[in-house]
């Protein structure tokens, strides 16, 4: 499945012709007579779709349309592609240029002759995705003159490639027809490779021979050498009538993981059917194909995937924590881990607001920290609210001519809802269009604590809509994060509550300045008061959440509970949840939980001091019957971290007092 990323752009000329004349060049001009000219420019169209009447942008200033070409600016339409006639009611053009099968912001397709006049594409009677060609009719409009074909060039031969190169108006070209290349599945029939020069904008149009005949339709260039490729018009004209014919070969990947899924698809669909008709079935054939492939690919390798199999085992026993969205890919020696970009970068964007942003395989991942002055239910209920400050903090521009203008707003949305992942997570989907390419940005959002995290995709509207939308739907089930705020931020999160993940209706955060705070949920309490640690709308509080196995499933849950005095000081308690390791796990895993089970350092309540703090850790063991601690399964700590460096005898007393505010409900087993 052909994939996009945030930063890529769509190969689309966005250029349109200029109609004056359809010059011959190089050796066409000396050898091509002119009555053969005149009819390759009376048979030969370019195909064009009419440029957006909206425009959902807005730019940091006027667009500079006066920089573009006078044909260009005035044009109402954009020029991508070639067609040319065969009879008076049968075009010809590459099936990629008419973009058949896939959704799209321009919903019809025309063709304009020299003298201007434009003409929608009607009846589709041939058509094939693999050779890539399309034959079809015209609404209202017929060819006053139409292409002979010749089923039998020869090798070694001049030939003539036709097109809108450029878009700028058509050309024709000379060189050699020198090679016949098997195509790569089955060798079924050969590509021809011809040395005439093809642009941008070539696709479609017609492959001549001396006397003005095709050969063949121009479809791109050689990957490695200065060839061009054709296909054979033999192939157009020798197809059955009335039938379209699928045959894709798709691969499925999904970026955290090293398995594929590969299948061909094969169909045919009865013909003739309008445009739209036969779209919208290819796209009905396609997709569900598409998605099925992934499911294939899930369920195949179920055993192995995360959180199954034994590469989970390292990742169920850490303490994780990620202030920015990290992703559980499958390392190379089978183990699941998290990850992020080697590169980040951050954006102010006003008081308080920050954007922390980088890419990770084929997305874009952020963390926002909303401005103090934007509410927090505007940021999840707003979709421009969000993307406004995304572009602050992101440059999106658009080509105009030699210029690079910034786009300030993408506006409202025009797509959006909710996507609840495995864990119960509530993810804010958001979709805008960039009409005048065709593209698409989707936004798949977590709400935390402060703004929220997201992951996010450009591309063509349709691979948006059906391939990347599908594939961050997957992705959400391995994005990790932790929860973190200060005590602010927390109370307008909470307040939130049709945004919070199922998780948050079985826990309970209540605190008020200067008086309490308490944390309570089904497996542990914890409470204390200001002479314990500083209640204030400073304070900061994180919750790591954390994957282990429980009564046969995977369970997501709070396993660490950090409140701290100021979030700009490192001052704070834990209380951490602790699994025993299964034997698969190293020494050094073992080796802790026993240190943990025997209360041995660190967690023997000795004091350190180390990286300009000092801490202290013990086994939490109140009502525990400590003949119990060699069987245990599950075991909790407290530690106590303080800036500085601080006497035992103080950090003893204050983990103490603390761990009186401390109760555990989950049984140790």
């Amino acid at each position: 499945m052909n994939r996009t990323t945030w930063r890529s752009a769509l190969a689309f000329v966005l250029t349109a012709a200029a109609l004056a004349t359809f010059p011959a060049m190089g050796m066409a001009e000396q050898v091509l007579d002119g009555k053969i000219v005149a009819l390759v420019n009376k048979a030969t169209f370019e195909v064009v779709v009419p440029k957006p009447a909206k425009d959902s942008l807005s730019y940091e200033k006027p667009l500079p349309l006066d920089l573009l070409p006078y044909a260009e600016r005035k044009d109402k339409y954009y020029s991508i592609g070639t067609a040319f006639a065969i009879a008076p009611d049968r075009f010809v053009s590459a099936d990629h240029v008419m973009s058949l099968g896939q959704k799209s912001l321009f919903k019809e397709y025309f063709l304009r002759d020299k003298e201007g006049n434009v003409y929608a594409v009607d009846k589709i009677y041939k058509y094939s995705d693999r050779k890539d060609f399309v034959l079809f009719s015209l609404k209202e409009g017929k060819a006053s003159s139409f292409l002979k074909v010749n089923t039998h060039p020869k090798l070694n031969e001049t030939v003539y490639a036709v097109g809108n190169a450029l878009g700028e108006g058509i050309v024709i070209r000379d060189g050699l027809y020198t090679s016949d290349t098997p195509e790569d599945e089955d060798g079924e029939w050969k590509w021809m490779r011809f040395s005439a020069a093809a642009s941008p904008g070539n696709s479609g149009g017609p492959l001549l021979d001396k006397e003005g005949q095709v050969v063949g339709v121009v479809l791109r260039k050689s990957a490695n050498e200065n060839l061009n490729i054709a296909l054979p018009i033999a192939e157009v004209v020798n197809a059955k009538e009335n039938l379209a014919t699928v045959h894709k070969k798709l691969k499925y990947f999904i970026d955290n993981m090293d398995m594929t899924k590969m299948d061909t698809l094969k169909a045919e669909l009865t013909l003739p059917k309008s445009y739209q008709e036969l779209n919208r079935q290819l796209i009905d054939t396609v997709n569900p194909f598409s998605a099925k492939l992934l499911q294939s690919l899930l369920a195949e390798n179920r055993d192995t995937i995360f959180p199954n199999g034994k590469g989970s085992a390292i990742l169920f026993q850490k303490n994780l924590t990620a202030h920015f969205p990290n992703l559980i890919v499958q390392g190379d020696d089978g183990n699941w881990g998290l990850y992020s970009p080697k590169e980040t970068s951050r954006s102010e964007l006003g008081t308080n607001g920050y954007l922390v942003y980088g890419t990770l395989g084929n997305s874009f991942y952020m963390s926002l920290k909303k401005p103090d002055d934007l509410p927090l239910e505007s940021l999840y209920k707003d979709s421009k609210a969000f993307m406004d400050l995304v572009l602050k903090g992101v440059s999106v521009t658009r080509q105009i001519g030699p210029e690079k203008v910034k786009v300030t707003s993408l506006g409202k949305a025009d797509t959006e809802y909710t996507h609840r992942d495995s864990y119960g997570r509530k993810w804010l989907v958001r979709s805008w269009p960039l009409e005048y390419s065709d593209e698409r940005i989707v936004a798949f959002s977590l709400p935390v604590p402060g703004g929220c995290i997201s992951m996010m995709r450009r591309g063509q509207s349709g691979l948006v809509e059906d391939g990347h939308t599908l594939d961050l739907k997957v992705l959400a089930d391995f994005v990790y994060v932790s929860y973190y705020g200060n005590l602010k931020q927390w109370r307008e999160f909470l307040a939130a509550k049709e945004y919070l993940p199922e998780l948050f209706s079985t826990i309970d955060i209540d605190f008020a300045y200067d008086k309490f705070f308490r944390y309570t949920s089904k497996r542990v309490s914890l409470s204390y008061t200001p002479d314990v640690m500083h209640i204030t709308e400073r304070s900061d509080l994180k919750l790591n959440l954390g994957f282990f196995p429980e009564k046969g499933k995977t369970v997501w849950d709070v396993i660490s509970v950090c409140p701290g005095d100021d979030k700009s000081t490192n001052t704070c308690f834990l209380v951490n949840r602790n699994r025993r390791p299964p034997e698969e796990l190293s020494d050094a895993y073992r080796g802790d939980w026993e240190n943990l089970v025997n209360a041995r350092m660190p967690y023997n309540k000795v004091s350190f001091f180390q990286d300009k703090m000092t801490t202290i850790a013990m086994p939490y063991t109140r009502g525990i019957d400590l003949k119990k601690l060699d069987s245990a399964n599950v075991l909790y700590d407290v530690v106590h971290l303080k800036d500085g460096n601080v006497e035992q005898k103080d950090m003893e007393k204050e983990i103490d007092r603390f761990a009186e505010g401390v109760k555990v409900y989950e049984e140790i087993r």
